[in-house]
């Protein structure tokens, strides 16, 4: 994605987050909020699905991280920079949609990585990987 254009490039990440959230909803999510820009971050993807064993309500923040080429380095996706960006807001959005479901009595809030690789016009969900925030 280097030799893109910014346009070219927000296109390819608008595609991207698309597919991840076609996954999400096949999955039973419910989509809360996309691109959620604060002063110093941006959340690609909030979704929510109740979770009717445990009475409790699962929220996931995802990064969704668009490439062309089969091999991701986590390295290079900058993952604890964003982590801690977005933390601080993690509680708001929480709170947020809590306020939607008068009968919950906890959530739980996830931060994910959704990898997903394009090629020839075509995205696939390549890797999910849940609690991201616990393995940094």
């Amino acid at each position: 994605m280097n030799n893109l254009n910014n346009k070219d490039k927000k296109s390819i990440g608008f595609k991207g987050e698309v597919a991840v959230l076609d996954k999400l909803k096949t999955n039973g999510f419910e989509l809360f909020k996309k691109n959620v820009k604060s002063i110093d971050a941006e959340i690609d993807i909030v979704v929510y699905k109740y979770n009717t064993v445990k009475y409790t309500l699962d929220i996931r923040v995802i990064e969704v991280k668009t490439r062309n080429r089969y091999e991701f380095d986590l390295n290079n996706f900058n993952i604890t920079h964003k982590w801690r960006r977005i933390r601080k807001h993690l509680f708001n959005i929480k709170a947020e949609i809590d306020s939607k479901f008068d009968i919950l009595n906890y959530s739980e809030i996830h931060f994910d990585l959704a990898l997903v690789r394009y090629k020839n016009d075509k995205f696939d969900l390549y890797s999910y990987i849940k609690d991201v925030n616990l393995m940094l």
